[in-house]
């Protein structure tokens, strides 16, 4: 084969492996850490932008971002300690660049209402 051929097809792998490389699937081990006690102190954001989540699916205002080390994709928690109307089931469906550790990523469809969220602490309960 030619030399040039061989860069191509080593471009070309590269290019594919590092698309793919980024996204986390449904159900991913949980990387050999113990799982989350029922219920633990995580610190709350809130984020607007996107339209597809890390497992593919269109966000929606019960998709929380997190760590998938911590809380895998797929969970279901509750959030306890904000305002009414944040306090209820999400489904973890997504993850983000800043995201690690206990810290978690609310999805709201309306941008100003995401920056007024500001950081808050909230008590996150695994329901499933």
């Amino acid at each position: 084969m030619q030399p040039l051929a061989w860069r191509a097809m080593i471009v070309a792998t590269v290019l594919v492996t590092g698309a793919c490389a980024g996204r986390v699937r449904p159900g991913a081990p949980n990387a050999g850490r113990p799982p989350l006690e029922r219920e633990a102190r995580f610190t709350a954001t809130a984020y607007c932008t996107g339209t597809i989540t890390a497992t593919g699916t269109r966000p929606n205002e019960r998709t929380v971002a997190a760590d998938p080390n911590v809380l895998p994709m797929g969970s279901r928690i509750r959030l306890n300690g904000l305002a009414r109307r944040y306090n209820r089931e999400y489904i973890v469906g997504d993850t983000g660049g800043l995201i690690r550790g206990r810290r978690i990523d609310l999805y709201m469809r309306d941008c100003g209402e995401a920056r007024a969220f500001g950081r808050r602490t909230v008590r996150v309960t695994v329901v499933r």
